[in-house]
């Protein structure tokens, strides 16, 4: 067990969590005819950026310390590998059993969540 810290990672899980109903809400209030379905269709999408992220996150940070360089290497990789297939799985699922659904708002939540995610990363190295 290693005394090193890990960041603060689960600041930006927060703020990815936190645009994807921001975004939803003001989709819902300012999108066109069907805004329920805009709104609802913006949060899955964040949700589908949120998820794997703060499940590779989890994984990135599992282990610490110099001794355990070679787990930290396979912990990133693995949890790279697992947060594409939970993102493409999400996608699928949210295509082929939700209806109706947006897509553009889909992506566009997808899209919002995911850039703040990186952007909150950045924020986090800066510090």
């Amino acid at each position: 067990m290693s005394t090193i810290k890990p960041p603060p990672f689960t600041r930006v899980i927060v703020l990815q969590f936190t645009v994807a109903v921001v975004v939803a809400v003001l989709v819902g209030v300012t999108a066109g005819d069907d805004k329920w379905v805009n709104a609802y269709s913006a949060f899955l999408g964040g949700l589908v950026s949120a998820i794997p992220g703060a499940y590779f996150a989890y994984k990135t940070f599992e282990h610490r310390g110099a001794r355990a360089t070679e787990q930290m290497i396979s912990s990133v990789f693995k949890g790279e590998a697992i947060k594409l297939g939970l993102m493409a799985a999400g996608f699928a699922l949210i295509f082929t059993s939700i209806e109706p659904v947006s897509p553009i708002w889909v992506f566009a939540g997808f899209l919002v969540v995911h850039c703040a995610g990186i952007y909150g990363a950045y924020k986090l190295t800066k510090q």
